[in-house]
């Protein structure tokens, strides 16, 4: 599960970036000159760069009908994301990361079918606005970087145990489907605060929770003072299952109702506020069935002393015995290349669909039981395959169990991954100059 990517890529650029890229294009008729608003290592920030940005989230938030803040705190805030970012990409170069031009063609695809249209539209969308395909795919590309590297350095090192999905059952019921849909303000420490930092946090968090007690828009004030990363946008968490939530929330959440804020929560982090915005579901389960196939095969393979022509032939020649009337289990032991079938007579056992590749599982899919296949071409080689049962499989426990598995992955990355931002961001050098002007 660990090394399972833990946020799609594909959902994270949809129209409002679009839309935001475009005001970009249009606001940059006359610029004055540049400048460095922040050194962050080796690198600078630009004003205007910043300039874009700002613009951007300027279009993100009206997107999400969330009042500006004042356009100092905007500007704060937008260049406070774009330093940690910077850290990011930084990391993801020394690391050597690339990002695979397939995979970003598929991203860049992704949004344009999100939005309506074929790669073409798209273009001709972005050029009426007075932009390129370019900026969009050099947008996408920075974000499957930082991506790729916090699956490297935050996803990959976590893992759920057996115990741990037992001990989430056994406290919550294994049928719980509730979401809630969550926002979320952080006060931030750095790592080892002093007493007098605790206090300044805990005073400042206070205020805010007054502020909202007393009216005050809860997207606003995030996207004007949060040091959460989801600040610009409004602080929203998105819809969470219950096993996602932090553990430090888990048990305050349920308690609120829709439209509530928290008191301050404290987490190594620093305080938390959280507003519960919608919730859904309850404690229905839901059965899971899924189809399964008792399966056997034989694989010829080609390797570098047999040609795919050579190794199509010699499955032809073992099919032709098995119609001949050979038994399929011992021509497998005689000559299938996957020596670990082929000791059980090419039994492959009880398999599921998104189990075989591609090739294999569409043409066992079209076979009738006892139905043996003419040679089936994968990237092994060359397969012939029997199916010798079908049923279907209640999975429901199973199922039930591996979305515990996942959600309480999920939580354990969002734990983990605010904590190593505020980590790499407290680590590096960072020149703030903008700080220093409003100063």
């Amino acid at each position: 599960m660990g090394k399972r990517m833990f946020a799609s890529l594909g959902s994270t650029l949809a129209l409002s970036l679009v839309l935001a890229l475009s005001a970009t294009g249009q606001a940059l008729a006359a610029e004055p000159l540049d400048r460095i608003v922040a050194v962050v290592n080796d690198d600078a920030i630009m004003a205007s760069e910043l300039e874009d940005r700002v613009i951007q989230t300027r279009s993100q938030l009206s997107s999400r009908n969330i009042a500006l803040p004042d356009e100092a705190a905007l500007r704060s805030q937008v260049l406070e994301r774009m330093i940690v970012e910077q850290i990011q990409l930084q990391m993801a170069e020394k690391a050597n990361l690339s990002v695979d031009d397939t995979e970003l063609n598929r991203a860049v695809r992704s949004i344009a079918q999100n939005n309506g249209m074929s790669l073409d539209q798209f273009a001709d969308a972005l050029e009426a606005d007075g932009l390129s395909l370019a900026v969009v795919r050099e947008q996408v590309q920075r974000e499957m970087l930082m991506r790729e590297l916090q699956q490297r350095r935050v996803a990959s090192g976590i893992n759920v145990s057996d115990r741990e999905i037992q001990r989430y059952i056994d406290q919550q019921g294994s049928s719980d489907n509730t979401r809630y849909r969550l926002s979320h303000i952080l006060v931030g420490l750095p790592q080892s605060p002093s007493p007098e930092q605790v206090q300044s946090a805990q005073r400042e968090v206070q205020a805010l929770y007054q502020q909202l007690q007393s009216g005050a828009d809860f997207a606003e004030l995030a996207a004007a003072q949060s040091d959460g990363s989801n600040a610009l946008e409004g602080g929203d968490l998105g819809w969470r299952r219950a096993a996602e939530i932090p553990a430090g929330f888990a048990d305050v959440i349920p308690q609120l109702n829709v439209g509530q804020v928290s008191e301050p929560i404290r987490s190594p982090n620093g305080f938390h506020l959280i507003k519960l915005q919608a919730q859904e579901g309850g404690n229905a389960q839901q059965q899971a069935v899924v189809d399964e196939q008792r399966v056997r095969h034989i694989l010829i393979e080609t390797n570098p002393n047999r040609d795919s022509q050579q190794a199509e032939a010699l499955a032809e020649q073992a099919r032709q015995r098995i119609a001949s009337g050979e038994d399929f289990a011992r021509v497998a032991q005689e000559v299938s290349d996957d020596r670990g079938s082929a000791l059980n007579g090419g039994d492959l056992g009880w398999v599921r669909p998104g189990q075989m590749v591609p090739g294999f599982e569409e043409a066992m899919n079209s076979l009738s039981v006892g139905q043996v296949s003419q040679p089936v071409r994968s990237r092994f080689g060359y397969h012939l395959i029997e199916v010798l049962e079908r049923r279907q499989q209640d999975v429901t426990n199973e199922a039930q169990r591996e979305q515990i598995r996942q959600t309480l992955f999920q939580r354990k990355v969002n734990d983990e991954l605010e904590t190593w931002m505020q980590q790499i961001r407290a680590e590096a050098y960072v020149d703030n100059r903008l700080e220093q002007d409003a100063g």
